[in-house]
């Protein structure tokens, strides 16, 4: 069944949050480049700021999340893919089936910066059209797709009844796949004649190392 509804995350696929946040906090790494980051770490920001740091006090949750407030959720820049799935998704299912689905930290501001964002830097169609909120699997229906660069949001999304892409990353089980191929191949994939509105971007580092589309799409 083809999607009629997508659901977009927005931190890591929407806009660059990892590797600015992990240079925020003090890692001496370059914020545009996921070359610092090693794939062992996972889908754990807090290890990979500790292995960053390691001749500082670890941080715990509580002090890392500490040091981010309003201003910092609502100025993330735009991913390298942002301008290309927004209308790669919008030529497949209509702008007024796409929703940004993103969960927040516990912790207000960070609700009211993601917010923010979304005014900031998303077209004004998509103003009205997000969802806040850690339960993302409560939006699976068969027609749904969610885009997200979590394993457990994807695979949690999937067994509820969803459709899901996975977008490589490297803290992800796709962390060497080329991630414009893979996110391409699954649009050519719901329509051979679909032709793409912009180039797919250059995108930098470790996550777009070729190496096909690297599995199947669900």
């Amino acid at each position: 069944m083809l999607p009629t509804r997508i659901f977009l995350d927005l931190d890591d696929v929407l806009n660059k949050f990892t590797m600015p946040a992990l240079a925020h906090v003090g890692c001496d790494i370059d914020p545009t480049s996921f070359n610092d980051f090693d794939p062992t770490w996972g889908f754990d920001i807090l290890k990979a700021a500790n292995a960053l740091c390691p001749n500082w006090e670890p941080f715990t949750l509580a002090s890392f999340w500490r040091a981010f407030g309003r201003k910092e959720w609502a100025n993330f820049p735009v991913s390298d893919e942002f301008q290309w799935l927004l209308n790669s998704c919008k030529a497949l299912v209509g702008r007024e089936n796409i929703y940004i689905l993103t969960t927040p930290i516990l912790d207000p501001d960070c609700a009211a910066g993601k917010m923010e964002w979304i005014y900031k830097y998303c077209p004004k169609w998509l103003h009205r059209q997000y969802l806040i909120g850690p339960c993302k699997h409560m939006c699976a229906r068969p027609n749904a797709l969610l885009i997200d660069d979590s394993d457990e949001n994807v695979n949690k999304f999937r067994e509820h009844g969803g459709q899901a892409l996975l977008v490589p990353r490297p803290w992800n089980s796709l962390h060497e796949v080329n991630t414009m191929k893979y996110l391409e191949g699954y649009f050519r994939t719901c329509n051979p004649l679909y032709q793409l509105s912009i180039e797919p971007p250059f995108i930098k580092g470790r996550n777009v190392v070729a190496s096909g589309l690297g599995g199947a799409f669900g």
